[in-house]
């Protein structure tokens, strides 16, 4: 049987007053309550009816209406592997193209390296010269010192914690061997730069 014509900008739906997933049957109901209220006998127009009759037409007969529907609703758009969302795009971008397994800790220890890397090279800079007026860049670069290594621990401990909870029943006695180990090397580092350039 073919398809019947009709106009897709027309909203066939609404003529009847009825959902976009009605029935056939509720078509059929809707159609003859409109119909009541719209024919010329009853005091309404050959328009009316005449919009009534095409939208009931449109509307009950399977194939139509799927073409209707079809030309009514913009084509769905299914995005290729390609197009979805990486929250890890930018750590894979770059020549390097080093994957990076957990972003958050990776963010933490590459600041405390570079608070180390710029903390310890103005510190040598400024004790070198032996001049007074230098104490601010003292201050900001042994305040780098302290900021790496507060980024270096809560990066520790953030690792501390995805192994509690992957693990639960981890030994707690380890992970005090961790702090010890890390506040023993932070400390020890600190005091050598420290002994280095105000003792020796």
């Amino acid at each position: 049987m073919p398809v019947r014509k009709f106009d897709s900008k027309r909203n066939y739906y609404d003529v009847l007053g009825v959902s976009e997933t009605a029935s056939k049957q509720d078509i059929d109901r809707a159609y003859r309550s409109e119909a009541r209220k719209h024919h010329p006998d009853g005091g309404g127009s050959d328009e009316a009816m005449k919009s009534l009759n095409e939208a009931r037409d449109i509307l009950t007969d399977r194939e139509t209406r799927k073409a209707y529907d079809a030309e009514r609703r913009p084509p769905t758009q299914t995005r290729a592997q390609s197009m979805k969302f990486d929250p890890y795009a930018a750590s894979k971008a770059g020549t390097l193209k080093i994957p990076v397994a957990d972003a958050d800790l990776a963010g933490l220890l590459m600041g405390a390296a570079a608070c180390f890397g710029l903390g310890i090279p103005l510190l040598l800079l400024v004790e070198m010269q032996w001049m007074f007026f230098l104490w601010p860049l003292r201050i900001m670069s042994l305040g780098a010192l302290v900021l790496g290594i507060v980024l270096a621990h809560s990066a520790l401990r953030m690792k501390q914690r995805k192994l509690r909870k992957a693990r639960p029943n981890y030994p707690r006695a380890v992970l005090a061997l961790h702090e010890l180990i890390f506040w023993g090397f932070s400390l020890g580092v600190l005091g050598m730069i420290i002994l280095a350039l105000y003792v020796l």
